[in-house]
């Protein structure tokens, strides 16, 4: 039983990794050493799938469909996180794509070049949903902090408190909305 409690639990990776213990090749990413170069078709794929995806972000922000967003958002992420690590590949061998037809890489060209005006676009929505919003909010918290430091509630006798029994002195919030911006 007494050795039964000494046996010790065997390092965690990350522990092992601070006391400076070597634990074996651990993969942390997709472009260090023995990574594949990405060929023209998987890039083209990519690309294709992160310029159709800020158009669907485009057109949702447009129709107002603020529940597809999170969604979206996420994928936009996830692909546009894979694009980064196959040129960060590229990087590391500039001659990957030497091989590839003329034709393939001057469709690639003008691929990229459509995804750039879709992606100047995007952002320019996206932007313009993001400070609407922001302007919304500051105004709420504007118009509610007004209405709070006019004091509410009751006082000890159960009356109105002299701050909220004047109702005229109150100014309504008024908060305007313009979703075309």
């Amino acid at each position: 039983m007494a050795n039964a409690q000494l046996k010790r639990q065997p390092l965690s990776p990350r522990a092992a990794q601070r006391l400076g213990i070597p634990t074996g090749p651990r993969m942390v990413d997709n472009h260090g050493v023995g990574a594949v170069p990405p060929t023209i078709a998987e890039l083209t794929d990519l690309v294709m799938q992160l310029k159709d995806l800020m158009q669907d972000e485009i057109e949702t922000l447009e129709r107002y469909d603020y529940n597809k967003l999170p969604q979206l958002t996420e994928k936009k992420r996830i692909i546009a996180g894979l694009l980064r690590e196959r040129q960060m590949v590229l990087k590391e061998h500039p001659d990957a794509l030497k091989d590839a037809p003329e034709a393939e890489r001057k469709a690639f060209e003008a691929l990229l070049g459509e995804m750039q005006s879709v992606g100047k676009r995007n952002e320019l929505v996206v932007r313009t949903a993001r400070d609407s919003n922001q302007i919304l909010l500051d105004a709420v918290i504007r118009g509610a902090t007004k209405q709070s430091q006019l004091g509410t509630g009751y006082g000890r006798t159960g009356a109105m408190t002299a701050l909220t029994a004047n109702y005229a002195a109150r100014q309504p919030v008024s908060l305007f909305n313009n979703e075309r911006c």
